[in-house]
């Protein structure tokens, strides 16, 4: 019947760990998992190789888990750098760049080249008051992670649909809208995995 791709439990651990951070750095998620990078990319390959995972231009992610405008946003914020400038303008709105800057330890310029792409995607607005340019957060993000619940409904429906055509025998224990849990496995060797199902809470981490 060939190896359970879930079967080995560090394998199951990057997969819960790209849900929390779709696109995320495998270094950060090597750091994080206490994994060396050879061995998380292993597993991602693994687990791309399987059709349990995608890749785009800079990020992986779970196969059907991110609607396309999200994917860019993830993409943005893959580095720590990077949400903890996001997470400055959502714990301090109208703060000037200057101040952002100096908070997250950045240059003016850096910090601005980031909220251009942030800006883009709609997440933030820059507004001049005359002598500061300040930036705010919008309700987009808001918006995006009430969109996610739904997706995250079919994601699940269609995680268990897989694991089944895998002969993996899947039975959904628990699901609410913030997480799923899934026994699994082949004969009497049973596994579980526990997925969280709000990712857009790590972009401000």
């Amino acid at each position: 019947t060939g190896e359970s791709v879930f079967g080995n439990p560090q394998r199951r651990r990057v997969f819960q760990y790209l849900c929390v951070h779709p696109c995320g750095s495998l270094f950060e998620a090597a750091r994080a998992l206490a994994l060396s990078p050879a061995t998380v990319r292993f597993h991602v390959q693994r687990l791309l190789k399987a059709h349990y995972l995608t890749s785009s231009a800079h990020g992986i992610y779970p196969i059907g888990f991110l609607d396309a405008d999200d994917v860019l946003m993830f993409e943005a914020a893959r580095s720590s750098a990077t949400r903890r400038v996001l997470a400055a303008v959502y714990a301090g709105p109208g703060s000037a760049l200057s101040e952002l800057a100096n908070f997250v330890g950045m240059t003016r310029q850096t910090v601005a080249s980031l909220f251009g792409v942030f800006e883009a995607l709609g997440v933030v607005a820059r507004v001049s008051d005359g002598r500061f340019l300040r930036v705010y957060p919008t309700k987009a993000l808001d918006e995006r992670r009430e969109r996610q619940r739904h997706r995250a409904r079919q994601f699940t429906d269609s995680l268990v649909q897989r694991l089944a055509a895998d002969d993996e025998k899947p039975e959904v224990l628990r699901r609410t809208a913030a997480d799923c849990l899934i026994r699994f496995g082949r004969g009497a060797s049973k596994a579980v995995l526990e997925l969280a199902l709000e990712p857009h809470a790590y972009v401000l981490r």
